[in-house]
């Protein structure tokens, strides 16, 4: 039986499939000393490696996770800003004019 994670989390997914195929998984599953859930767990981490050997998609989740450290990043630095950490974010030109009036009313 597969073991759950730390802490006993687990995500529940579900699958629709046909009837007569799930009958052939119940039959297959019945034969082995597997749950049907560890068999989809066994089944899922077959297809994931298989999608990993695929060069395209190594490739294709390099540059995406450029984009997402890029992504961070741009909202780190904005963040920091905020904070008054790093570099500050720049400021927005003023659009209105002083008259010489401080607001409260208290001139110095």
């Amino acid at each position: 039986m597969t073991e759950q994670p730390a802490g006993g989390e687990v995500r529940t997914i579900a699958i629709r499939v046909p009837p007569a195929f799930k009958q052939q998984l119940d039959s297959v599953v019945a034969l082995t000393d597997l749950t049907l859930n560890d068999a989809g767990i066994e089944a899922l981490h077959a297809w994931i490696a298989a999608k990993l050997a695929d060069p395209k998609l190594r490739e294709k989740a390099r540059a995406d996770l450029v984009k997402r450290k890029e992504a961070f990043e741009a909202e780190a630095k904005a963040l920091e800003g905020l904070i008054g950490e790093g570099e500050p974010a720049p400021e927005k030109p003023s659009t209105t004019r002083s008259r010489g009036k401080t607001s409260g009313g208290n001139a110095e």
